[in-house]
């Protein structure tokens, strides 16, 4: 068991970063953002492509997303950043808005690729604002047990007991009659065994 988990814990409802096409896939789709990357230093040319993951925890507030941006070419994911949409306030004020993720790997061109995200992001304030919606859309079915999707970001699970309603309990399936026997003739009246009819 890692040092960091506590046996009382269960591993699914330890927060946790999901990429938001599980939940929105045509609007991932068609509001994806890509860098298109020509002669700039550190980095190499092609293009690159943002896939956005946000929190599953019910009730955090933590307005950020992670990116991951891979190398279409290569096919390589080469670098995560985490953006969070405000600065950090007291008593986290030196924490960095904008950063390589310490909890991902991070490829050779990551260092590079932060500061083109930098230079983007703080000349693009659209794209601030369409994270921003991503985010309220996601935490939107994340904090609402109801929601038909709700089972999709979290599990069983969960540390609260209010979101239990997001799954009831299924009853168990029961057999209409007796159990055949592979080697039995087949119910269906073909006049083979089982095994070779109907259970196949």
């Amino acid at each position: 068991m890692s040092p960091t988990m506590s046996p009382l814990v269960p591993r699914a409802a330890v927060p946790a970063m999901r990429p938001f096409d599980v939940l929105y896939p045509e609007l991932a789709r068609s509001e994806a953002r890509a860098l298109h990357v020509f002669n700039y230093a550190g980095v190499q040319s092609g293009t690159y492509a943002f896939r956005e993951l946000y929190c599953d925890a019910p009730r955090c507030d933590c307005r950020r997303v992670l990116l991951q941006l891979y190398h279409v070419q290569s096919r390589q994911l080469v670098a995560t950043i985490n953006y969070a949409f405000e600065p950090a306030k007291p008593p986290f004020e030196d924490e960095p808005q904008i950063m390589l993720d310490p909890l991902n790997p991070q490829g050779d061109e990551a260092f590079a690729l932060l500061e083109l995200f930098e230079e983007m992001i703080a000349s693009d304030r659209d794209y601030h604002d369409r994270l921003v919606r991503h985010y309220a859309l996601w935490k939107r079915v994340v904090d609402d047990p109801s929601h038909p999707d709700h089972a999709k970001v979290r599990t069983e699970a969960h540390d609260d007991p209010s979101f239990h309603p997001a799954f009831p309990r299924q009853e168990p399936l029961r057999r209409a009659g007796p159990k055949v026997g592979a080697n039995a003739l087949c119910p269906c009246g073909s006049g083979k065994k089982f095994k070779r009819c109907c259970r196949t």
